[in-house]
């Protein structure tokens, strides 16, 4: 399959809204659904990536096109110390209790790989692997010397990419159950030298 991997823009913040809530499984569903009453979550979860200089913003992801369609999307930033420094004004206190495990399992001076996701009609065909390469490269030429995720040890056939790709189990947490989240088990933090 012949397709391009280029910088996200503005006009594709519905695209990594959506790549965000398929490879979260569940986890952003129970946190935004109805934080606005009326809308879809995939418009709550929007202004993510419409924040500028937010770590979540549009300016650190890529999509894959091929024809004017979006196929993939990769979204990934230095993780350090602090956290972000843009507060989500959306994320209510009463259920930030479901990023617990993702608070212990961080890999301070990375780069880290939030979300990566194919549409099903384009899965298998290597979109999700050029996309992991765009940010792995994009941490190399910042200066990052490990690359690290998360991912659900449930979700076998990510694990087995990742693994694939060098990334290691360095630490596990037990997800916090939520009737949303489609996995059980533990949350995995993977990290790749560089």
């Amino acid at each position: 399959m012949d397709f391009a991997i280029r910088p996200a823009q503005v006009a594709d913040i519905p695209h990594l809204a959506n790549a965000l809530l398929e490879a979260a499984g569940g986890l952003i569903e129970a946190v935004y659904e109805g934080t606005i009453p009326g809308r879809s979550t995939e418009v709550i979860v929007e202004h993510l990536f419409s924040r500028p200089g937010a770590k979540t913003s549009f300016e650190n992801a890529w999509v894959a096109e091929a024809g004017g369609e979006v196929l993939g999307a990769a979204h990934a930033f230095p993780v350090g110390p602090g956290g972000d420094s843009t507060p989500d004004p959306l994320a209510r206190a009463e259920r930030l209790y479901l990023y617990e495990p993702f608070q212990h399992l961080r890999a301070d001076g990375s780069y880290f790989l939030m979300a990566v996701a194919v549409h099903r009609a384009h899965r298998g065909t290597g979109i999700g692997t050029r996309l992991i390469a765009e940010a792995e490269a994009a941490a190399r030429a910042q200066g990052f010397a490990e690359m690290s995720l998360t991912v659900f040890a449930q979700n076998a056939r990510a694990v087995r990419l990742y693994e694939r790709l060098g990334y290691e189990e360095r630490a596990r947490r037990p997800i916090v159950p939520h009737e949303k989240i489609r996995f059980g088990g533990d949350l995995l933090l993977m990290v790749r030298t560089l």
